[in-house]
């Protein structure tokens, strides 16, 4: 089977094509989880949630 230099040259830029739709896919994926992403709690805010949430417990249980 014979090959000549232009279906060497064109597979190749099918095969670049392919990898860098591929590429573009993780990256959309990456940039997408990211963005999703919630920041973490602070320790200090987590501690005011806490005390918030302690205050609404007594407030029901002397109701």
């Amino acid at each position: 089977m014979a090959s000549n230099t232009g279906d060497i040259i064109a597979g190749f830029v099918v095969l670049g094509l392919f990898l860098l739709a591929i590429v573009l896919a993780v990256a959309a994926v990456k940039a997408a989880a990211n963005r999703n992403r919630k920041p973490q709690a602070e320790g200090s805010d987590l501690k005011n949630r806490i005390e918030a949430l302690e205050m609404r417990v007594e407030k029901l249980e002397n109701e």
